[in-house]
């Protein structure tokens, strides 16, 4: 049976990490110090902040207690800002809404999430 590996050996011995395949699904990975932590998005509304009401919390004074929710639509999965100080930012640009697209860099504060979609 033929490898259905794309990186030649000489790469894979380069990477610090192999990880599983990821299931079909929505994701966000979030950058935790020195580890990259990768989350399910749930069915429903995700709310993310700093309090501790939040789906998600992320610890820094940057989030608001009261950040975003991600919520899927009618056209897919959607960002709201929810009402936070220092804003959502999606793909270098500041939103009060936007759809999400796979690879998709979301800022909240200083936090950065990268938005992952496996179909």
């Amino acid at each position: 049976m033929p490898s259905t590996s794309i990186l030649n050996h000489r790469d894979r011995g380069h990477a610090s990490r192999t990880l599983p395949a990821l299931d079909h699904g929505e994701y966000l990975a979030v950058e935790d110090g020195s580890e990259v932590i990768l989350l399910p998005i749930p069915a429903g509304a995700l709310h993310i902040g700093r309090g501790t009401a939040a789906g998600l919390t992320l610890d820094d004074v940057t989030v608001s207690r009261r950040h975003a929710i991600i919520l899927h639509d009618a056209e897919g999965t959607r960002i709201l800002d929810d009402r936070s100080f220092n804003g959502v930012v999606v793909g270098g640009k500041r939103v009060s809404s936007a759809l999400l697209r796979d690879g998709d860099v979301i800022e909240l504060g200083r936090v950065k999430l990268h938005y992952l979609r496996r179909s």
